[in-house]
């Protein structure tokens, strides 16, 4: 089923895709949308669809803003860092979670980024190092994570603090995780980088009105699925999985890393938000 979503920036994403599971305890159902005459069901109706009833959207289809630039890949390079453990030949560098292309949406001011990270090499530490950058390359934000868990999936949000940056509407940004294997050396050259691209839009009021009859977490799961909003609904999703051990969840959960050909770490472990160790910021936009 595709969709064409039409922001008022001129910003256009098609073909938008997820695997659902059970609405009622996980992730809804993508339909068909047309943006501004949407002729979609309610979220009532998607509740009563069964595990069976699934759509199998692609994310991949996004067409990233002219202005964003030529983006960093989501995957580190093809040579294994030199703190990585040879665990196995398919995931042995960092990953973001994002589409194929690099590009995802948000509601957010202060959105969250995921990264898968590798096992490490006992005895090794490493640090991960993460930026935020405007679309013409200003530096935005900066902060090093000091204590890396591996293997898994970690997080990261912008930080609810008054002189933290958020990102403004209708602007994209490009966002690396950087494994820096050697942090007391001079020689980079062993780094691992992987790196995404975000741009925060408006709801459209039809979105808004749904959010707000929404009686559940997985159901506003469902709606930012129905609409393409990424990383909005990876966050949601990932919360929901921290908070309840369920087997529809890590079915969904599944499914939409499959969505976006990220099967292969789907099943690693689920980690904690990371906690910056020292934080360097310069605003572009303050609330």
């Amino acid at each position: 089923m595709v969709v064409h979503f039409y922001h008022k920036k001129g910003f256009i994403m098609t073909g938008t895709k997820f695997v659902s599971g059970f609405l009622k305890l996980s992730v809804g159902v993508l339909l068909a949308v047309a943006i501004p005459a949407f002729g979609v069901e309610s979220l009532q109706a998607q509740s009563r669809l069964s595990g069976d009833q699934r759509l199998s959207p692609n994310w991949g289809n996004y067409r990233p803003p002219s202005n964003l630039g030529r983006p960093e890949g989501r995957e580190g390079g093809g040579s294994r860092g030199p703190c990585i453990a040879e665990t196995s030949p398919t995931i042995h560098n960092p990953i973001a979670l994002v589409p194929v292309n690099g590009f995802g949406t948000t509601l957010a001011a202060r959105p969250t980024f995921f990264v898968y990270v590798p096992t490490i090499n006992p005895g090794e530490t490493p640090q991960i190092q993460f930026v935020l950058r405007s679309a013409d390359n200003r530096f935005v934000y900066k902060t090093t994570f000091s204590t890396i868990p591996s293997p898994g999936i970690v997080s990261f949000s912008l930080p609810e603090r008054a002189n933290s940056p958020i990102l403004e509407l209708g602007k994209t940004y490009n966002w690396t995780f950087t494994l820096v294997c050697n942090p007391n050396e001079d020689d980079r050259s062993g780094n691992q980088l992987a790196a995404g691209s975000i741009q925060r839009i408006a709801p459209p009021s039809r979105m808004v009105s749904e959010l707000a009859q929404a009686t559940s977490p997985q159901d506003k799961v469902a709606v930012y699925a129905k609409y393409g909003i990424w990383y909005d609904a990876l966050g949601a999703i990932a919360n929901l999985r921290r908070t309840a051990d369920n087997p529809a969840l890590q079915n969904d959960w599944l499914a939409l890393l499959t969505s976006v050909d990220l099967q292969k770490i789907a099943n690693q472990p689920l980690i904690q938000p990371l906690s910056a160790r020292e934080t360097q910021i310069r605003p572009v936009s303050r609330p």
